[in-house]
């Protein structure tokens, strides 16, 4: 049964006044539209008698899983990816999304910021990814880490790709198609 915008929103305060859920905002979309994205608190798991369903990665946030997640399923749509698999292992090396397409090995790495991404970087490319797409949270964090990236050199800059987190599909469906269509 359909509920209103306006009663969604209530039922969705209501949650949050008691504790219940988290509400996060992502912009997926670009031009400043958003999506909301709402976690169960331990509170609400205590309430209906259930565990807490354990995330996605290594302990890097609710956000962070959801979007490892959308970037797989939205990335194994584009002609020419073979397969994605999400906190994919290379060489004992993990990529928060590993994209095999039929010339290569590309991945995503989703930045909520710039702290770990120096040593992201430095395992994609010497687990021989090909190109590494790194999905910035907003623009704060995509400035953080050109810099990071900018202190690698050409060689390093010509391997990875920086964009904001609206953008990384575009990106990667573009960057196969070109690999596709130049052997």
């Amino acid at each position: 049964m359909p509920i209103s915008a306006s009663r969604g929103t209530r039922i969705v305060n209501d949650l949050l006044r008691k504790g219940l859920i988290k509400v996060y905002e992502l912009n997926l979309c670009g031009r400043g539209r958003s999506i909301k994205l709402l976690e169960l608190t331990d509170k609400a798991y205590e309430a209906i008698n259930a565990e807490p369903k354990p995330g996605i990665g290594r302990g890097a946030g609710f956000v962070h899983g959801f979007c490892a997640q959308y970037f797989a399923g939205q990335v194994k749509g584009i002609e020419g990816v073979k397969n994605t698999t999400i906190e994919g292992r290379v060489i004992n090396k993990s990529v928060d999304v590993l994209i095999e397409t039929e010339q290569e090995r590309i991945g995503i790495e989703i930045a909520m910021s710039a702290v770990h991404e120096k040593v992201n970087i430095a395992k994609d490319l010497s687990a021989g990814l090909a190109k590494v797409f790194i999905a910035c949270n907003n623009k704060a964090v995509q400035e953080e880490v050109r810099k990071v990236v900018d202190a690698f050199g050409p060689v390093v800059r010509d391997r990875i790709k920086i964009c904001l987190i609206h953008q990384v599909v575009g990106e990667v469906e573009s960057y196969v198609k070109q690999r596709r269509n130049n052997g």
